[in-house]
């Protein structure tokens, strides 16, 4: 009986090929997305949750950022037992000189010897103990190796940085996807950062508070409850807590720091309200699936309800028809998971560019995985399949037989399931717009700077060299202007902290040259002080907080009076998530050594001029590679994650109306199906075709209506919400609610109107032939 029941069914779906083409699609792109989705979100939730001692690791954090001195962990350490240890962690970007003298660029953290004991990141060789026991030891990453080394055994063999000699000790594997850390090509040990520097007492310092800082506490342990007692001591004798910059401090899980609010020293951060967000789109999207099934479903019944009669005349029990229907709707939905899991490795490619991760999903297949296919199978089946069989088991067979089924069926139900869609649809039409505009606004701001063809490379020239290096680049053709710089708008320059009436104040510093401000169009107001070696340049969001009038001529710096040469207009050093905050510009010293050079470029042909500078800079560091961007490229990276949320969402609406669009076209066969009379006497009564199209549209109009304003309200809210997070942002126009429904109204009208029009044109005859 079973067999014959799926028999039967499987001949229903070859003779209505349409139904089954609809439902099919509709089911196999709405679980694709859902397997996509559902991975990346497991994959977020999952960061940091391989590491074997994930429940004793914590990074210590103070309010605005993670970063402490770098004698702040051997204090803890040595003052509570609840410590076993610590790692500082810093990243740095120098080069390499290998093993016959080719030079590479890499990426290397600097971090204390226990770091592979407390985090599970495998070696393929060496011992976690000892490979970073000496401080010239360097772990390389397996990629950095392969690439570099080949097929040889880098492990033993000298290697050269900053004109010292280090050892490759051992060969750690890339981390994972799911890690806070970003990838690194190297390992070094911590004071190698300071032998770097030329900072020999750097290590017992507290001036530089720019390093991460985790600990492993001892098992049974509660080392999160000695913050508060760690505070009141760093009150008295720690400068960024006794002057007031931070007031608070707690130790954070390591499972929390990837969804954390606060930064740290090169950290990977992601929000969890963005990951719910996604959670929510793919439950609506797979909510919206059910509905279309479920209207299919019902507008197909009438197809079926001779059988269902005859069925239930025969003595079929109530409760046979009930498992039919749930059978059949779980038969759909293990047909359209197959399709699906194809469907998902197409798509992969677009949604790991878009969301910035890589699920590698044809590795996903283990037999977990399998289960969660099964489970959600049989879940989408089931919750499809309940409606169609309640319906159906209410039917009368008498009534069925007589042809009333159609007249006793209301279809309002239906209506409210097609008006949820298409708020759905209205919500995220609305909401991938107003990203897409926040997007293309943050990129095309004005942030205070010419951004136009300025070439920002890493100052690699010996100081010795710079005015030669200047010289050369500026006979290059195309090359308008050089100038050196420590700190630039790109990278934000340095952070320095001081008391100014009793006030904490927080100034970012650029040290550059005479050329930088003419080169980066910055404007420059002077104050007609004169000339000062030791005078600086401040911002006027710097004069406001300094509360330094109009004609500021000093103000006082720590114990030194420090004249103000010029007022600049504030531009933006950082992206415009943040506001714009204070900032002294001084003067670079002939001797500093900057680290980036800027190059404005004036030609129509950007790539040989590029190729001419990285030329010059070859023959001036022996061959180390030249590290290099543009400035816009590197302002469109700050605001990538809006560009890819904004595409990604306008792909969610995309397959939200094509499906939406499924269901009305659905509904629009049923709805006329039940009007067929109506329409035969209207048509015997002289109704034109434009009047019976119209009425029948009419109908369906009203319900996207009601959509429209249940939605508009809804994203207006959330949008609102989510611009909120931006101090530079757009403003929500009314004509982006207009556009939604009007384009939901059009997709409707498009969606109904062919059935419209086929059953305006009908013979009356045949609707009124049995009446």
């Amino acid at each position: 009986m079973m067999f014959q029941t799926i028999k039967n069914f499987f001949l229903y779906l070859v003779r209505n090929k349409l139904y089954t083409l609809v439902t099919l699609t509709g089911f196999a792109i709405s679980i694709a997305f859902v397997l996509l989705l559902s991975i990346y979100i497991r994959q977020e939730l999952s960061v940091d949750h391989f590491h074997g001692n994930k429940e004793r690791i914590y990074r210590l954090v103070r309010d605005g950022a993670a970063t402490f001195a770098p004698p702040v962990g051997d204090e803890i350490m040595n003052q509570y037992p609840e410590v076993e240890c610590f790692t500082r962690y810093y990243t740095i970007t120098y080069n390499m000189e290998l093993p016959g003298g080719r030079k590479v660029r890499f990426k290397a953290g600097t971090v204390d010897s226990s770091f592979f004991n407390i985090f599970s990141f495998p070696l393929q060789e060496g011992r976690p103990d000892d490979v970073l026991k000496t401080r010239n030891s360097i772990v390389l990453s397996s990629s950095f190796a392969r690439r570099n080394f080949e097929n040889d055994d880098p492990v033993g063999r000298e290697i050269v940085i900053a004109d010292m000699s280090f050892i490759i000790t051992g060969i750690a594997e890339d981390f994972p996807e799911n890690t806070h850390f970003p990838q690194l090509d190297a390992f070094m040990n911590f004071p190698v950062f300071f032998d770097f520097w030329g900072w020999s007492g750097g290590l017992t310092s507290y001036d530089n508070s720019s390093f991460g800082l985790y600990f492993l506490a001892h098992e049974n342990s509660d080392l999160p409850s000695r913050a508060p007692q760690i505070l009141e001591n760093y009150k008295k004798d720690y400068w960024i807590f006794s002057r007031g910059y931070s007031d608070t401090l707690y130790f954070e899980p390591l499972t929390g720091v990837y969804f954390s609010d606060t930064g740290g020293a090169d950290i990977i951060r992601n929000s969890r309200a963005t990951v719910s967000i996604f959670a929510a789109i793919a439950l609506l999207i797979l909510i919206i699936a059910i509905i279309n099934y479920i209207n299919l479903t019902v507008a197909q019944s009438g197809f079926r309800s001779k059988e269902i009669a005859i069925r239930k005349l025969m003595g079929s029990p109530k409760g046979a028809l009930f498992v039919q229907h749930i059978l059949e709707s779980v038969i759909l939905a293990s047909i359209s998971t197959i399709l699906a899991v194809f469907l998902a490795l197409c798509l992969e490619p677009f949604f790991n560019t878009q969301m910035g991760t890589r699920l590698d999903l044809a590795n996903q297949f283990s037999l977990s995985f399998i289960l969660f296919l099964v489970i959600l199978t049989i879940i989408i089946g089931g919750i499809s399949g309940i409606s169609p069989a309640v319906l159906s088991n209410r039917y009368n067979p008498i009534d069925i037989v007589k042809g009333k089924m159609a007249r006793k069926t209301k279809t309002y139900y239906s209506k409210i399931l097609i008006a949820f869609q298409y708020s759905v649809a209205i919500i995220l039409l609305v909401g991938s717009w107003t990203i897409a505009k926040q997007s293309r606004f943050l990129r095309n701001y004005d942030i205070g700077f010419n951004t136009e063809s300025i070439f920002h490379m890493r100052n690699t020239i010996e100081p010795a060299s710079k005015t030669s290096f200047r010289e050369q680049l500026m006979a290059i053709p195309g090359v308008a202007g050089v100038s050196y710089s420590a700190g630039t708008p790109i990278d934000g320059g340095n952070n320095q902290s001081f008391t100014y009436d009793g006030k904490p104040m927080s100034f970012q510093v650029f040290s550059v040259d005479t050329a930088f401000f003419g080169l980066l169009g910055i404007d420059v107001r002077e104050t007609g002080v004169a000339f000062d070696s030791e005078g600086v340049w401040l911002n006027q969001t710097a004069v406001k907080m300094l509360e330094l009038g109009d004609e500021p001529s000093w103000f006082k710096y720590w114990d030194e009076e420090i004249p103000v040469l010029g007022i600049i207009g504030d531009f933006n050093f950082r992206s415009l998530h943040t506001g714009i905050g204070p900032a002294m510009v001084r003067q670079l010293p002939e001797t500093g050594h900057p680290w980036s050079i800027l190059v404005k470029i004036e030609s129509p042909h950007l790539a040989s001029v590029v190729n001419r500078i990285k030329e010059v800079q070859s023959s001036f560091t022996g061959g180390i590679p030249m590290d290099y961007s543009f400035i816009d490229d590197a302002i469109n990276r700050w605001y990538l994650k809006e560009s890819r949320q904004a595409k990604l969402l306008g792909a969610f609406t995309l397959l939200s109306i094509i499906i939406s669009t499924m269901g009305i076209f659905a509904m629009s066969l049923y709805y006329i199906q039940l009007k067929i009379k109506e329409i035969g006497i209207r048509k015997v009564n002289g109704a034109m075709t434009w009047q019976i199209m119209g009425m029948l549209n009419l109908d369906f109009l009203k319900w996207v209506a009601i959509a429209f304003v249940v939605a508009t309200p809804v994203a207006w809210y959330v949008m609102d919400q989510w611009l909120q997070n931006y101090p530079y942002r757009i403003e929500l126009s009314w004509w982006y609610f207009a556009q939604a429904g009007l384009i939901t109204a059009a997709v409707a009208l498009l969606s109904v109107s062919w059935q419209s029009w086929q059953s305006a044109k009908r013979n009356p005859v045949e609707a009124l032939r049995y009446e």
